[in-house]
């Protein structure tokens, strides 16, 4: 997961902006080379720039100057002298392109940079002059076709979708119009003229320091298949901790500003997290009963992973497994537990790969038997659940979920062993 220490130019200056508003903003740094270079050396691998000031307003005439010779020298109508291409194209650029150019020069590391982008032009001299990917917002919903000629021309590596969401409405122009647009609608619109990334923010959250939208960046990644980059409202290492946890449902990054300027979170340790192999602790119940005399056990079927499994949920921070096993099987099922054998304890370790992630899974299962009454399902994940006696349960498990298996052997060995004595 990539870690995006974010810049955002305001008349050529870093600034801070609280909800996207214009008069809470705060001068962070007159010089953003020197903020780029700084974060670079606390460990940043990406930049996040953000043009404050309203449409770029790029033109051909910028572009011809861009790519003129140096040796060219071109005295223009009233000018006391001729110029090199550098000098004038320092004249035409707005003071935040200038800026864009200057980071470019003072760092190596890839630049992602989007704000005002609504042409082709503007597309394509944010490029020329450094950055390595733009975000285009406005542009996206207003003109999708000129997202779609982008891809076309640049690729999906270099052109990313801007989605700002307050309150549930999706936000264009800068923020300060809001439409009657749905988050993951919007982003399946995205994805089927060929986009491959997204940058998401909460504007609700941005500059807050009240916590990153989680649910909502893993729900937009989980559904559309898009990569999500959130942003908004990131307060401290714990943000980054729980983004990771939900990597695999296609959260590839995080854009993080005022908790950097704040101190609230350190760089360096927010990029290690982002380097950390994925890690998850679940616990679960392997729910049995007698039925006429016949051992059966209860598995659901779970949709994100295509598996039948056992009752089973992630460990909180704090929570112990045991704790975690009931609330998750109680949330679940709504079954009483009858008798709880803390005895057979199963942990099963192995890696899973998600979405072409790797994720080094421990679960821990406990035996219990359950009462006689109905499943009720309280879980999105979960459509289905049966009770299958033993054979019936080894072959689904086989078929979607073999590394369960042993908690099954176990289950049965125990509960054999408990009836012959």
């Amino acid at each position: 997961m990539i870690i995006y220490p974010a810049i955002e130019l305001h008349q050529g200056r870093c600034v801070r902006l609280r909800q996207g508003d214009p008069t809470s903003l705060t001068v962070m740094n007159e010089q953003p080379a020197q903020m780029a270079r700084h974060w670079v050396d606390q460990g940043a691998e990406w930049l996040h720039i953000i043009n404050l000031d309203g449409s770029l307003g790029a033109t051909q005439s910028q572009l011809s100057t861009l790519h003129r010779p140096p040796n060219i020298l071109v005295q223009r109508p009233g000018a006391d002298k001729p110029e090199p291409p550098h000098v004038e194209l320092a004249r035409q650029l707005t003071v935040n392109l200038q800026q864009l150019r200057a980071i470019r020069q003072a760092v190596a590391i890839p630049i992602q940079f989007g704000g005002g982008l609504r042409t082709w032009e503007d597309i394509q001299l944010a490029l020329e002059l450094g950055a390595d990917r733009v975000v285009l917002s406005t542009a996206a919903i207003e003109t999708p076709e000129l997202v779609a000629a982008a891809l076309d021309k640049w690729g999906a590596e270099r052109i990313v979708v801007g989605i700002d969401v307050r309150d549930g409405k999706v936000a264009t122009h800068g923020w300060q119009r809001f439409l009657e647009i749905d988050l993951v609608d919007l982003g399946h619109r995205m994805h089927a003229i060929g986009v491959k990334r997204v940058v998401y923010t909460d504007i609700s959250r941005d500059g807050m320091l009240s916590g990153v939208n989680v649910g909502c960046a893993a729900r937009l990644g989980d559904t559309t298949n898009l990569h999500v980059i959130a942003g908004g409202g990131v307060a401290c290492l714990g943000d980054i901790e729980r983004l990771k946890a939900h990597e695999h449902y296609n959260i590839e990054g995080v854009v993080i500003g005022q908790a950097l300027d704040s101190g609230a979170l350190d760089l360096s340790k927010a990029v290690a997290i982002g380097h950390q192999p994925l890690r998850r602790r679940s616990a679960g119940i392997i729910p049995y009963r007698w039925r006429q005399g016949q051992l059966e056990f209860l598995l659901l079927y779970n949709l994100f992973f295509e598996q039948w499994q056992f009752p089973r949920g992630g460990v909180e921070k704090g929570e112990c497994d045991k704790s975690c096993a009931l609330r998750e099987f109680a949330e679940e099922t709504s079954l009483p537990i009858v008798q709880l054998h803390e005895a057979c304890r199963v942990v099963l370790e192995y890696t899973a790969t998600i979405r072409g992630h790797e994720i080094e899974r421990t679960i821990v299962y406990f035996l219990a038997e359950v009462g006689p009454q109905e499943v009720r399902l309280d879980e999105e994940d979960h459509c289905e659940a049966r009770w299958q006696g033993i054979d019936e349960t080894w072959e689904l498990l086989t078929e979607t979920s073999p590394e369960q298996l042993p908690a099954l052997d176990c289950a049965v060995a125990y509960l054999e062993k408990l009836e012959r004595n």
